[in-house]
């Protein structure tokens, strides 16, 4: 059996497009792909307790079980314990080909803000996104929101990163992706001369959790133009 072919969209650019785009809604769960050794996810790790590929179902699909915390404590469990949420066929989405459960319409040479109005309606039906597609070009729509806020700490990286900044903390969550190989120098030399904490970074991220914590954040830039009671 040989490997599927994976299309990993690619994200919106907050500009209009020309021609006839598919319309899916994008679940917040857990990308599986069906290899000769099992389930594994995008990153070549194998997930567990899915039920087995059956021949004539997509062997890439997005697994989703209640609510993204559900969908992680199930497919990362290796032995199942009494409260692990089970993970049945209805709970694999295919995504090549589609399941027609996601698909959502098309638009014809949309707008941003015809984009931006499918996305509103997707987000109050509690979907994460859309993915606009056009044969085998996919454009994923997720919202996004930025904050401004003091850097509480920081932790050294590791591999790559031993001897840069691996991540800082905030108020909201830990910060870690987003950051140039420069820019982890440069702020590991603020933390080692003791000037890191304080800083204000501005940080987008898809939305906030229910705690008010980030969800997906990444480091955008320094703002040494913000004082810190401004964030409050």
């Amino acid at each position: 059996m040989t490997a599927p072919t994976i299309n990993n969209p690619r994200s919106w650019n907050g500009k209009g497009l020309v021609g006839d785009w598919a319309v899916s809604l994008k679940l917040d769960g857990v990308r599986a792909i069906w290899r000769d050794i099992g389930w594994m996810s995008r990153a070549n790790k194998p997930l567990h307790n899915l039920p087995p590929w059956r021949d004539g179902q997509p062997r890439d699909c997005e697994v989703f079980v209640n609510n993204f915390r559900d969908t992680i404590r199930a497919t990362r469990t290796k032995c199942l314990k009494q409260d692990t949420p089970s993970i049945t066929p209805r709970h694999l989405y295919g995504l090549a080909p589609l399941d027609p459960r996601l698909h959502w319409g098309t638009l014809t040479n949309p707008t941003p803000a015809d984009i931006r109005a499918v996305l509103r309606r997707a987000n109050a039906l509690n979907f994460e996104g859309i993915v606009l597609r056009k044969g085998d070009d996919w454009i994923k729509v997720k919202p996004f929101e930025t904050h401004d806020l003091p850097i509480t700490g920081f932790s050294e990286g590791t591999g790559k990163h031993r001897g840069q900044l691996g991540f800082v903390t905030t108020a909201r969550g830990a910060v870690g992706a987003g950051f140039t190989d420069s820019d982890r120098e440069v702020l590991w030399a603020e933390a080692n001369a003791g000037r890191l904490v304080g800083q204000v970074i501005e940080v987008t991220c898809m939305q906030l959790t229910d705690h008010g914590n980030f969800r997906h954040p990444v480091f955008i830039r320094m703002r040494p133009d913000k004082l810190i009671d401004s964030t409050a």
